[in-house]
Parts: C-alpha cells; sequence; structure tokens
C-alpha cells in the first residue's frame, strides 16, 4: 500500500501531522532501511551516525511530544524531528526538546521547514536558547541546506522539506518503485502546503501600487471584453450577476452566449497560483458542454474542477489595451462555438 493511501485518503487534517506520518511511514526501517540510513547520514555529523532501529511518530518523551523519534538499535532514542510548515514554535520548542535528549554529542534535534523559513525559524531557536541559562549554543554549519550549532552536550539542525525529500529521492533503488512513489506523493503534499499557506509580507509588497494598479486593471478587463461581446450580439448579462467572495479567490461576471448555457469569466487566484497560464479564466458546466472533448482537445490547459470546466483566457504581453481585449474575446468565441458543436453521432449499428 503507498504512503497515499495509508496515511492521507481520508485525511480530515492534511497538514503537519499528515506530513509527519507519511515522513514516519517512508523512514521505517522495517519498510525501507536505505531511506532511514539516508536520513541519518543526510545530518552530515559523524557523531549522529547510527543503524536506525524504529521510528516513532508524535509519542510523549519526558514533558515533550516531537512529531518524530528516531531510535537505534539498541532502543535509546537518538533523534527527534520537528516538521513545521507555517505553524509557530510551540512554548516547548527547542529547550524543553533539547533537555529531553541524552546528554551526549551523539543526539539531535531537527528541524524541517519550508525553505522561505529557514532563516527566521533558526534564528527564533537561537535567542530561545540563549535565554535558557543551562544551554550554551555554538553555531557550527551556517548557510547551508543543512545548517547545525551545539547546544550545549546536543545538536540541533534545521533544513527544508526540498532538500529532504530530494536526498531521500536520490537514495532510492532504482528497483524500488513504490518508494520512490511515496517520496513524490510526499513532494506533492509538501508543495500544496507551501502554496496554500499565508506567506509573510515583505515591505516591498505591502507599499507595492503597480501590485493594486494591475488587479484594477484585471478587472476591468473583465468588463471591458464582455461589453465587446455584448455590442457583437452574442452575449447576453441580463439576470446574471458578479461573482465575487474571500473563501472562492475569484471574482468574474456570469453571461450567456447565444442564448445558451451560463458562463463566468473570472480572475480565478487559484488556478492563476497553481497552473500559471493566465489570471483570467472562463468557467463553464460540464454537463452543459455538448461537445467537451473537441473543445478539451483544441484548448490544451483546461482544468476539471468541482464540476466545472475551467479554460484559460490567455492575455497578449506587449501590446495596448484594445489588442488584449481583441484576443480573449477571440478565444472565448472559439471555445464556445466548439462546445455548441453537434456532437458527434454513433455509427449504424448495421441491424
Amino acid at each position: 500500500m503507498s504512503v497515499l493511501a495509508e496515511v492521507l485518503i481520508g485525511s480530515t487534517q492534511p497538514n503537519e501531522p499528515a506530513a509527519t506520518q507519511a515522513l514516519k511511514y517512508i523512514l521505517d526501517p522495517n519498510r525501507n532501511s536505505e531511506l532511514a540510513k539516508a536520513f541519518i547520514g543526510m545530518l552530515g555529523d559523524e557523531n549522529i551516525q547510527f543503524e536506525p532501529g524504529r521510528v516513532e511518530a508524535e509519542t510523549d518523551s519526558e514533558g515533550s511530544r516531537p512529531d518524530l523519534k528516531i531510535f537505534d538499535m539498541d532502543g535509546h532514542v537518538r533523534v527527534f524531528v520537528e516538521n513545521k510548515f507555517w505553524a509557530p514554535l510551540t512554548k516547548a520548542q527547542p529547550v524543553s526538546y533539547l533537555r529531553s535528549l541524552r546528554e551526549n554529542s551523539e543526539s539531535a534535534l531537527v528541524f524541517i521547514v519550508p525553505e522561505m523559513r529557514v532563516a527566521t525559524v533558526w534564528q527564533e531557536l537561537k535567542e530561545r536558547c540563549k535565554l535558557a541559562t543551562d544551554l550554551e549554543w555554538e553555531d557550527v554549519v551556517e548557510n547551508a541546506p543543512v545548517q547545525r550549532a551545539r547546544v550545549g552536550s546536543r545538536n540541533m539542525l534545521i533544513t527544508n522539506w526540498n532538500h529532504v525529500l530530494s536526498k531521500l529521492m536520490n537514495a532510492v533503488r532504482p528497483e524500488n518503485g513504490d518508494a520512490r512513489h511515496d517520496i513524490f506523493q510526499l513532494q506533492g503534499l509538501v508543495k500544496r502546503m507551501d502554496s496554500e499557506e499565508f506567506l509573510p509580507l515583505s515591505d516591498e509588497e505591502i507599499v507595492d501600487q503597480d501590485t493594486a494598479r494591475r488587479m484594477i486593471s484585471f478587472i476591468g478587463l473583465i468588463h471591458e471584453i464582455l461589453n465587446r461581446l455584448i455590442y457583437d450580439e452574442i452575449t447576453e448579462t441580463k439576470k446574471l450577476g458578479q461573482s465575487g467572495s474571500v473563501f472562492s479567490y475569484r471574482l468574474g461576471h456570469f453571461f450567456q452566449m447565444y442564448g445558451g448555457f451560463e458562463l463566468l469569466l473570472t480572475i480565478h487566484f487559484e488556478m492563476w497560483r497553481d497552473y500559471g497560464v493566465s489570471p483570467l479564466w472562463l468557467r463553464s458546466w460540464i454537463e452543459a458542454e455538448q461537445n467537451l472533448e473537441k473543445a478539451r482537445g483544441s484548448f490544451p490547459n483546461n482544468v476539471e474542477s468541482e464540476g466545472f470546466r475551467y479554460f484559460p483566457i490567455r492575455l497578449k504581453s506587449g501590446v495596448e489595451k484594445d489588442r488584449v481585449i481583441d484576443f480573449a474575446v477571440e478565444q472565448i468565441r472559439h471555445i464556445v462555438d466548439h462546445c455548441r458543436e453537434p456532437a458527434p453521432q454513433d455509427p449504424p449499428s448495421g441491424n
């Protein structure tokens, strides 16, 4: 059974706990001993190298609850792993976790975070350790994919998800297709978590007036494209309203062409983020399309989602607005014309 079937399908919380269970599944020495060894080797300190015995997820350890605990063959906990995406550090991290580890150089606390958070989380960890009178901080490896410090008699490291999963993928034997597929699925989950979470704002983004102007321009394009279609007497917008919601991440206007099925021309932020083709998308009901297969083949990058078919409306760059509108109108007309064509008839049965 794959990691997706084991821990992700049906999960009500596809977030840090799901990623933790998936990583535990992948690192299980009884299933993939080479991957558990590759993970330990990635830490890059000969003092922490050992033969992994077992991996446990989210179990208590002297007042702390690390995401993963990796044991050696003698049953001793050697590594705590804390998986982070965009949640803040807990009050117990890292000081209580470090105190729960054995007091020797052969144990480590490892944080795995998004690449964009490495610097800020590492700084926060350092500040918290320096506030603890019994923990002395010493930088060992800085500005590398795996950064390491000595904190008292223990090791603490930080790295990013992409680095960890790339190292694991490189360690998979060619014949172990299941493990490769498992890592690939976890990479997809990590990518989704990164894209769906709120990224810290920069000062430049907050005061960037060009972004505001551009978004207003996109909204204006929707109205001007529809006005052009109305002028050509092929579009009807009466009794069909606008669409906009802070929960749906899209803004647009409903309309009908040739008195046919309902369409929505929208700025779809999720499609724009995930596929990057265009900010503007044309949405239609799948059931209303009489010749869907032909339309799909003629217009690439269309996406099916929640009972709708979305077609990207590409925008010309480096030209005046009239040409942008003309090109968008031409695409919409072609898409709708394809969907209106009669579906191919089945050949006679010969009876």
